[in-house]
């Protein structure tokens, strides 16, 4: 058990660092410090002033579909309902002009099969059919409405006009979540919340950690503490790493069982006033398209959200080994190396399903990598470190790409477990020391297909979607 007047360092002010945070002033700690890099209060978790974690984006997805995975579910549904009511609260507070950081239009999960498939199958027997509607329903237009769902959800790219072939289904109350909102909106709680119990450190240099500070023992190490890149230390019993996929390079001991990899995003800006219209964020909904079939063709896209369409490649993720490191993050702020190109073959996929599907997208007019933490079975690792005595530091990582949406509850959870609390599954669910399925191959170097080294990068050039650069 943590006392509660124990000073606290929690490392990363994304989604798991906030959450944490929350939970932590909520059970009446006393002493809480939170570490970042970037300065959030000033640059608002926008990717466009050098904020690169997952947590700083335009959107995420909010899903309660998670097939067969029904503590997911569960955690998802829990999240839903407390976002709901931040939803109402934002409103009543006008805060940021009151508008909601969760659009509830539904989630489209696409295939071009003829049948339902197993995560679809799955997802509707848990689910139920008042929560899930099938594609190939006759009534799914009506039901979708009855929802309170925009007709156009049943089919948003006029696939049943053109004779096409398709399948999915509808999670009818998932949605939009405006993520650097969200962002800004859980720094807001910690910050009026946890009031002289919380210490803000944010920006470079004092909120950026250089390295752990480790103290031998005369059985191994214990964790006492992080010295940040202004050269000061700050000392504590027990510190909470939740950097994402830099938890690798903070704790080096994690990549047994952690590898950043990252993904691949385009954006368009959208500016003509009948797609604005089409593609608004209050009408139209997130889809996926061959994201739950095993197949690398896999894409996602959002609808319009200021002014910018996401479209995402989701079929690989991408690895960028180095010495000493199994996978370093690079991206357009990173530093010394730089990046704001993806892989061509990622941004070939996106293009074919954007000529099929949005045919109006000429041009893209951005991409970036957005890069995660995974782990072999997709499952986080939220747990003590097994190489740092006395139970000094606590690392929460492996998101996988799909811990933003239990940004309401994530934190409850990683303070149970902490204190050795809670559901015992989870706790197992999220061990370091279990063995976990090989669904993702991880620690491959060089090896691995996916290693940047070894695939050629897009470049503007090929940002033009039909080809043609006169365009």
């Amino acid at each position: 058990m943590i006392k509660k007047e124990d000073k606290i360092i929690v490392v990363g002010a994304g989604i798991s660092g906030l959450s944490t945070v929350i939970a932590l002033v909520k059970k009446g700690y006393k002493d809480i410090h939170l570490f970042d890099k970037r300065n959030y209060i000033k640059q608002k978790y926008s990717y466009f002033d050098e904020c690169d974690s997952p947590s700083s984006d335009l959107n995420k997805f909010f899903r309660t579909a998670y097939g067969s995975e029904v503590y997911y579910q569960d955690m998802a549904i829990r999240s839903q309902t407390i976002v709901r009511q931040w939803n109402k609260q934002i409103k009543e507070e006008n805060w940021e002009g009151g508008d909601p950081i969760l659009i509830e239009k539904g989630n489209l999960f696409l295939t071009d099969n003829k049948e339902l498939d197993e995560f679809g199958k799955a997802t509707l027997k848990t689910r139920g059919d008042g929560k899930i509607i099938v594609l190939s329903d006759p009534r799914a237009r009506e039901k979708a409405m009855a929802h309170g769902l925009d007709p156009c959800v049943a089919d948003p790219f006029g696939l049943k006009k053109q004779g096409k072939t398709f399948q999915g289904i509808i999670d009818v109350e998932a949605g939009n979540i405006l993520a650097d909102k969200a962002c800004r909106w859980m720094l807001y709680l910690a910050k009026r919340d946890g009031g002289s119990r919380l210490t803000l450190h944010l920006g470079k240099s004092i909120g950026e950690v250089d390295h752990l500070l480790e103290k031998c023992t005369s059985t191994g190490k214990k964790n006492v503490g992080i010295c940040t890149k202004d050269g000061r230390s700050h000392y504590a019993p027990l510190t909470i790493v939740c950097a994402g996929p830099w938890l690798t390079e903070l704790v080096p001991e994690s990549q047994e069982k952690v590898e950043a990899t990252a993904g691949s995003v385009a954006l368009v800006k959208i500016t003509d006033p009948k797609l604005l219209a089409k593609y608004d964020e209050n009408k139209f909904p997130i889809w996926s398209w061959k994201t739950k079939d095993a197949g690398i063709a896999a894409v996602f896209g959002f609808p319009v959200s200021q002014g910018w369409m996401k479209i995402g490649f989701r079929g690989l993720k991408w690895t960028n080994p180095q010495p000493g490191l199994n996978s370093k993050i690079i991206t357009k702020w990173s530093s010394p190396e730089t990046e704001t190109n993806i892989p061509l073959f990622a941004l070939n996929s996106m293009k074919l399903v954007i000529k099929k599907f949005l045919p109006e997208i000429k041009k893209i007019d951005l991409t970036r990598m957005c890069w995660y933490g995974d782990t072999e079975d997709n499952n986080w690792l939220i747990d003590y470190s097994p190489y740092h005595e006395d139970n000094s530091l606590f690392v929460v990582g492996g998101d996988s790409g799909h811990l933003f949406k239990m940004l309401a509850v994530i934190g409850d959870i990683i303070v149970d477990l902490l204190n050795n609390k809670g559901d015992t599954f989870l706790a197992d669910l999220f061990s370091w020391s279990r063995k976990r399925e090989k669904k993702n191959i991880i620690n491959k170097g060089l090896d691995d297909p996916r290693a940047l080294q070894n695939v050629k990068m897009a470049s503007p050039k090929d940002w033009y979607i039909f080809g043609d650069s006169k365009l």
